[in-house]
């Protein structure tokens, strides 16, 4: 049954439903940046200086420890950003969730407002038929 709330439900529900989808992309980017952070951590666990060899040597280590180091920093900034908008994103889940279920909620009282006006024209328009079909057959007076 048609109402004048379908397509905004539509609507609603198209909007709850990318913001799903947003929500597990985030999920799906943390996933990896968080195991690119451990790869990037183990790596530096792992890591060693030369015992032997000259001053550059160290230093050139130094600084690809250095680099590591730098490296698991913007990783560990880029996954802060996700989780914030992550965070950002689950707050517009709600709110959509809670406009969709409004909608869905007037849709339904709209339908049952419909189904009550049908069922009172129909008995209406049955009380009629048998108005009709009595004074037809000539019972009433």
């Amino acid at each position: 049954m048609k109402t004048k709330y379908d397509s905004i439900v539509k609507i609603k529900k198209e909007s709850v439903s990318k913001i799903e989808r947003d929500i597990q992309k985030i999920n799906n980017a943390i996933l990896k940046i968080a195991e690119k952070i451990e790869d990037l951590k183990e790596s530096l666990f792992k890591f060693s200086f030369p015992s032997s060899g000259t001053f550059s040597k160290i230093q050139q280590a130094k600084i690809a420890q250095n680099a590591l180091k730098e490296e698991i920093k913007t990783y560990e900034n880029q996954l802060s950003m996700l989780q914030s908008r992550k965070k950002d994103l689950l707050e517009e889940l709600k709110k959509a969730n809670i406009e969709y279920e409004k909608m869905k909620y007037l849709q339904g009282e709209e339908i049952k407002k419909r189904i009550k006006e049908m069922r009172l024209k129909e008995a209406r328009d049955m009380d009629e038929m048998g108005y009709l079909l009595r004074r037809k057959n000539g019972k009433i007076e």
